[in-house]
């Protein structure tokens, strides 16, 4: 499976779960949509849940190693300040990889070796032979990030690997505080629901309770490391305006990204992974519940939520799709109200 079963394909962080009567769509009803919240949607994280690898692993490996070739330091940078922070996030991930996975890796004196890719490491050796958030970034399928503290209190991402991020570029972020990360994206309600509790948890979060999210997009296009459809990815700027509206469904994708977050116990730096999962959304829909399920949510974001998650542009297709094959689910003897008890959801 490509997919851990525990997030394939719509454990959507940010929907309660609390069911709810959902008006009739295109002569059905959805009777048990979830409703659309913002939150944090932080839950605990198990030490062996940090990093999660999959059979896509070589192709995500050859698409990092292309835009690291392609693009360098605009994917991949470590700023001073975030020094320490790189170089324990890559002794960590050298220590981890081998215990958590060692079929894949093995540990070296001087580094690590990946038994898949034939590639060996060396962590010791000064300067090193790349950014340490490069050679991190070789070994697992996340995006990682590193947030520091500066004097003023506030957290600063200064040390990325940001390789498939699909709609954000590290060079647009680099150096920003975390408030204003997410309010230069636009993120629905963060100032009046989410910047308090976010700040408060930064400041609260402990090396030996690390956390993690979930977050899911629709993508109009096929490509995992930049989503073409909102512009070129060196435009001066991008947006849902360059999409093209109502594509066929065979060019629509769930994406949806695992992150982690946990402080590391030395340098006191924030880790950020970002693990994104990319399935077509012709796939996604023959999970039983699944089309009814991310058609009710799609249907009650609100007006701010829309416009950030281009919804304008895919809304029509994909809902009649989804409709379609919740319907031929239905009529092939999927019980709705079963949902809970068939289905085991983790959170």
């Amino acid at each position: 499976m490509s997919i851990p079963p525990s997030l394939f394909p719509i454990d959507l962080f940010d929907m309660d779960r609390r069911s709810y009567k959902h008006p009739s769509c295109h002569g059905h009803p959805l009777t048990t949509a979830r409703k659309y919240f913002v939150t944090l949607g932080l839950r605990s994280m198990n030490w062996d849940e940090w990093i999660e690898l999959d059979n896509h692993y070589l192709k995500y490996h050859a698409d990092k190693a292309r835009r690291i070739e392609e693009r360098g330091s605009k994917c991949c940078h470590t700023s001073p300040e975030a020094m320490d922070g790189a170089l324990e996030l890559l002794n960590e991930l050298c220590t981890y990889l081998p215990e958590r996975y060692p079929s894949m890796f093995e540990k070296t004196p001087t580094g690590i070796s990946n038994k898949v890719t034939n590639e060996t490491f060396d962590i010791t050796q000064r300067p090193l032979a790349e950014d340490p958030m490069a050679i991190a970034a070789r070994l697992v399928q996340d995006d990682l990030a590193i947030m520091v503290e500066r004097a003023d209190g506030e957290y600063y991402l200064l040390g990325g690997a940001v390789l498939l991020a699909g709609f954000w570029r590290l060079t647009d972020k680099f150096g920003m505080r975390l408030s204003e990360i997410h309010t230069s994206g636009d993120v629905p309600q963060y100032k009046s629901k989410l910047e308090k509790g976010m700040m408060n948890f930064f400041r609260r979060l402990r090396p030996e309770d690390p956390v993690q999210r979930n977050n899911y997009f629709i993508q109009v296009d096929d490509d995992l490391a930049w989503s073409h459809s909102i512009g070129p990815e060196d435009a001066d700027e991008v947006s849902w305006g360059t999409a093209e509206k109502n594509r066929a469904i065979e060019n629509h994708f769930f994406r949806s990204e695992r992150q982690s977050l946990r402080r590391l116990p030395k340098s006191g730096a924030v880790v950020f992974t970002i693990r994104t999962y990319f399935e077509p959304i012709t796939e996604v829909a023959k999970e039983p519940y699944v089309p009814g399920r991310l058609a009710s949510a799609i249907r009650s974001w609100g007006d701010d939520v829309s416009r950030y998650k281009g919804k304008e542009k895919y809304q029509e297709v994909l809902l009649e799709y989804l409709d379609l094959k919740h319907r031929e689910q239905v009529e092939g003897g999927l019980e709705i109200e079963k949902e809970d008890e068939v289905r085991s959801y983790p959170f």
